[in-house]
């Protein structure tokens, strides 16, 4: 019996030791600083780093704020606030759209129905657009904005050319209109004299027919040049009067250089052209 006794007591020491030792495995593992399941219990909110990076962000320090954020998204798998935070920053601070999204997009994936859900999708759209805004044109972009200024070019010169006869046609009627005036009050003139002196003689009158004649007959320049030297400044229009004495027949001298002008428009200083007589 004593030796029995003995075993017994041998093994209910034994027990007791092993008891100990595991109560003292367990104190110094939540004593001495493992926090086993401690971290998914506190609030990303309430995280130490995340607190510093709210106050560095009240104090301007962007730079501290953005690495406290990212020390909490290291730490944690669930940190959608520090996401949105560094993504905000990375926005508005870094000038970095591409990081932006990426944390803009992580928050959207922990809490998709936030009730700043909506603008954070706005505030992504904004960083994908700013990144588009800083890729360079491609060839094809900028092909086709020429093709689109040309089309505008020749149509403004279509709208010109259109405006410039309107303006020829206009000075022609005029023209017409001084010219028809100018022969009405001659012959008033005219039949004024012929009734002011009703005894002259019929060789007398000839020469009043003859300049009544010749005040409705078209004017003739013998002195209209065969050639003219392009002035700077000149236009088909304004060599037209020089020559002619109107506006009109620029089209004339147009048709007799098409070899030398491309365009109604293409004069250049120093051109010679040729002249209808």
């Amino acid at each position: 019996m004593p030796f029995a006794f003995d075993i017994l007591t041998y093994k209910g020491k034994t027990a007791l030791a092993v008891l100990a030792a595991s109560l003292a495995s367990l104190y110094i593992l939540t004593a001495g600083g493992c926090d086993f399941g401690k971290s998914e219990a506190v609030k990303e909110t309430s995280e130490t780093h995340f607190v510093r990076g709210q106050d560095e962000l009240r104090r301007g320090n962007v730079s501290e704020a953005m690495s406290a954020f990212l020390k909490v998204t290291e730490k944690r798998k669930d940190a959608p606030e520090s996401h949105f935070e560094l993504g905000r920053i990375y926005l508005d601070n870094m000038n970095d759209p591409i990081q932006a999204i990426y944390h803009f997009r992580k928050f959207l994936e922990l809490k998709p129905n936030s009730q700043v859900s909506p603008m954070v999708r706005q505030m992504i759209n904004t960083a994908q657009k700013k990144f588009a805004a800083s890729l360079p044109e491609s060839p094809f972009e900028n092909n086709v904005r020429r093709m689109e200024l040309e089309e505008l070019l020749q149509k403004v010169q279509k709208e010109n050319l259109e405006l410039k006869q309107r303006l020829d046609a206009a000075a022609d009627m005029i023209d017409s209109l001084k010219a028809s005036q100018n022969v009405s009050v001659a012959r008033v003139q005219s039949s004024s004299s012929r009734s002011e002196a009703p005894s002259q003689n019929t060789a007398a009158q000839a020469p009043e027919r003859g300049s009544s004649a010749s005040a409705t007959a078209p004017q003739v320049r013998r002195d209209t040049p065969s050639s003219y030297v392009v002035q700077p400044g000149d236009t088909l229009s304004n060599i037209s009067r020089k020559v002619y004495g109107r506006k009109s027949r620029w089209r004339e001298i147009y048709n007799a250089n098409r070899d030398r002008m491309a365009t109604p428009e293409s004069l250049k200083p120093g051109q010679v052209l040729r002249i209808p007589r």
